[in-house]
């Protein structure tokens, strides 16, 4: 009741700062903002007190809360248990609001220090009253006798564990990612606020630096998130990429892009004037696509075709997701439309050889991939509201679309630097550029001969060449002079080492399978692949049967051990293993090892037993096998509706010595199936799995079968060449908008 009571007072706080605000904004009275500013801070205190009592809720484990039960468990350590926090929609929502109200924070103290107008809070306070009227429907504190009023569960029951999180969450990237992703988020409501008051008060020059200022932090912050991402996938999912057009990563990257685009805009405003009314567009879709990329993540309307997506929140939730979509398309179109006339005079003469005509064609093809990528995304909306099946496009399709545009974004970026702002002789463009095209040229003839791309992948090579030279000139030539406003050529150098990694490691990956047996040896593109053990991991924790897997790889030139994992585990009732991808990284290439399947090579007749029989061992006439007992303490770590996990206490005599074990099934119930977790045999190379049950009169005399074999570990084998290239382009994309903030950070604003 507590934390639903926060939450209460918090959409009241926001609410009313978001009239006092504006209100003041009419009338200017100092009791007003005295107001506004006491309900800002309580809407910001009442954030931070509910993050922090769920937080408290979430660290001493009170499973009383639906939430809580649902994403965390006793057996998480501390750093996924703080992760727990935002690992289901309520906690992601509550997470958002509280970056939102910390970003708030600095809005309001940057808006002081620079005499900036208190409109903008009032709009910023407008969208964190959104979010926070959500979470009174879509609470984290919501008790599991409410969250399941069928049940018949007691007010005062206080289940022993929770479920925990998905396996596949449970790595030191879930603390990383998505902190950052909704950071980013929250960073780019402040240049669309700050651009509706400039709109609404007739003064975007007044706001433009600040606009820029904050469009640089949100997209560095954003673009950070994203590749942050796309790096988790690579590392822990087992994927074999970084990128792969998945609805929801396109629902991030959408308002990316047109940050980017507001970003060069507001250069363009900068050395040319003008573009006032097309800076507020892009300042304005940069905040929407964040609320629409909510709605298609929350909504459920993705459920069925990204791995990503939430569940579908109820039908309440969504109508308030699109009341705030609505009212955040129409609010700043009728503001728009209402100042339209105020900037008739922002109108510039575009001169063909400058570097704004071709910086205003990279503007254009970014917003054309930006349609594209949204065309797509949006695809199962259309298809849900005509009745058709809901199929995600596949990668090829985006790849088609992409490959010419970022050509032309390359292309333009590059021949713009050979341009001035004014204007340039075209004979002294062509008399600069010879060389770097010459070269690119011929680099790129290389190129081609040396790969199997087609022609067009070449010219995506020679567009991105030629940009890295173009560039890379500029930045010397900055550095030479001491001139550090470097930021731009930084990011667009790092671009093109991402476009030209992705394309190389792509392009020229290669895969094989190879199978793994102990004792046995399998190879792959030079190198000798031998699995030399199994070693069961965090045995501590009930839920799960995880092993690592450590398989020697050698060469001529090499020796290393590489350790891929693979895991059953409670979360899905262990009838489906989980799979974790090891990688040994080179200079020019990375080795990528990724398990896809256990198999079990049958190694001896099957034996069937009663409880209390014993049998002769099928691999020696001296060793024995007792069947002591069925073990049914673990039935409720797998149980579902149709599912249930049981054992078989067994009783090993094997070369004398005596050695007790447990072998665990997954019955299901609806299929009459079992789903054996294979366990190796004490001192054998092979496994034993549990897997018949005929059921009889009762236990006693029901028989079950027990099943022996080798296993074998199926695993794909990629090498991808020069992928450092993506992570060096990361690094250099995100350095380049730091570098950039830096500099406007250190300009007063012209409202002063």
């Amino acid at each position: 009741m507590f934390g639903k009571i926060i939450i209460y007072l918090a959409s009241l706080f926001w609410l009313l700062s978001f009239l006092f605000y504006l209100f003041l904004e009419k009338s200017n009275k100092e009791s007003l903002r005295k107001y506004a500013n006491i309900t800002f801070w309580g809407g910001v205190v009442s954030i931070l007190l509910a993050s922090l009592y769920l937080l408290f809720n979430i660290l001493s484990h009170n499973f009383t809360l639906t939430y809580v039960w649902s994403y965390s468990s006793r057996n998480l350590p501390f750093f996924l248990l703080l992760s727990s926090f935002y690992a289901g929609q309520e906690g992601s929502l509550l997470l958002w609001a509280t970056w939102m109200s910390l970003v708030g924070v600095l809005l309001y103290f940057y808006i002081k220090q620079n005499n900036l107008s208190t409109l903008s809070l009032s709009f910023f306070a407008f969208s964190v009253f959104f979010l926070t009227l959500i979470l009174i429907f879509k609470t984290p504190f919501a008790d599991l006798w409410e969250s399941f009023p069928d049940g018949n569960i007691p007010k005062d029951f206080v289940p022993q564990d929770g479920r925990g999180l998905n396996p596949i969450l449970e790595n030191y990237w879930i603390a990383i990612h998505p902190p950052i992703l909704f950071l980013g988020y929250s960073f780019l409501a402040i240049p669309f606020v700050l651009s509706l008051a400039g709109i609404f008060q007739r003064n975007f020059e007044g706001y433009s630096r600040a606009i820029t200022f904050w469009a640089l932090i949100g997209a560095g912050v954003l673009g950070l998130g994203i590749m942050l991402g796309g790096f988790w996938a690579y590392e822990t999912l087992g994927w074999g990429g970084f990128w792969g057009w998945d609805p929801v990563e396109n629902s991030s990257l959408v308002p990316w892009i047109f940050v980017v685009v507001l970003v060069h805009t507001l250069l363009l405003h900068k050395t040319k004037g003008g573009f006032i009314r097309t800076n507020f567009i892009f300042a304005w879709l940069a905040f929407l696509g964040v609320l629409y990329a909510t709605y298609l993540t929350r909504s459920g309307v993705l459920s069925d075709t990204s791995v990503h997506s939430f569940v579908d929140p109820g039908k309440v939730v969504n109508v308030l997701l699109l009341i705030f979509l609505g009212v955040f398309i129409l609010f700043p179109i009728v503001v728009f439309l209402l100042r339209f006339k105020s900037f008739e005079g922002e109108k510039q003469n575009i001169i063909i050889a400058s570097r704004q005509f071709f910086t205003l064609l990279g503007i254009v093809i970014l917003i054309v991939s930006s349609v594209v990528i949204l065309v797509g995304t949006s695809l199962p909306i259309t298809q849900n509201f005509i009745g058709a099946k809901k199929v995600a496009l596949e990668p090829s399709f985006y790849n088609q679309w992409m490959l010419p545009l970022a050509i032309l974004i390359l292309l333009f970026n590059g021949i713009s630097l050979y341009f001035n702002w004014k204007g340039t002789d075209l004979k002294l463009i062509i008399k600069s550029a010879s060389l770097d095209l010459i070269i690119s040229v011929v680099v790129s003839i290389l190129f081609l001969f040396l790969s199997n791309y087609s022609i067009a992948y070449t010219i995506l090579f020679f567009a991105s060449f030629f940009t890295l030279l173009v560039n890379l000139r500029k930045l010397v030539k900055k550095l030479a002079k001491k001139n550090f406003r470097i930021g731009a050529f930084v990011s667009h150098l790092g671009i093109v080492f991402l476009i030209v990694g992705a394309m190389l490691s792509g392009g020229f990956e290669r895969t094989q399978t190879i199978h793994l047996t102990e004792g046995k040896k399998s190879s792959a593109f030079g190198y000798v692949f031998e699995l030399l053990r199994k070693e069961q991991i965090e045995q501590e924790k009930p839920d799960r049967e995880k092993y690592r897997f450590y398989v020697r790889m050698s060469s001529n030139n090499s020796n290393s051990i590489v350790r891929p994992i693979v895991y059953w585990s409670s979360f899905n009732n262990f009838e489906q293993p989980y799979f974790e991808p090891d990688i040994k990284t080179f200079l020019s290439k990375d080795v990528y090892i990724a398990p896809k399947s256990l198999i079990f090579n049958d190694f001896f007749t099957p034996v069937t037993m009663k409880k209390g029989d014993a049998v002769e061992a099928p691999w020696s006439k001296g060793d024995s096998i007792y069947f002591l007992s069925y073990d049914m303490s673990s039935m409720h770590l797998g149980s579902t509706q149709n599912n249930f996990m049981f054992g078989l206490a067994l009783r090993y005599n094997i070369d004398g010595k005596i050695y007790y074990d447990t072998v665990y099934s997954v019955l299901n119930m609806k299929m009459n199936s079992f789903s054996p977790v294979w366990k190796l045999v004490p001192t054998k190379d092979f496994a034993i799995g549990f897997t018949k049950f005929q059921p009889a009169e009762n236990l006693e005399q029901s028989t079950v079968e027990l099943s022996f074999g080798q296993e074998m570990l199926i695993a794909d084998v990629t090498v991808k060449p020069f992928i450092i290239l993506v992570w060096i382009g990361v690094i250099l994309t995100v350095i380049g908008f730091i570098v950039a903030v830096n500099k406007y950070k250190r300009i007063k604003n012209v409202s002063q």
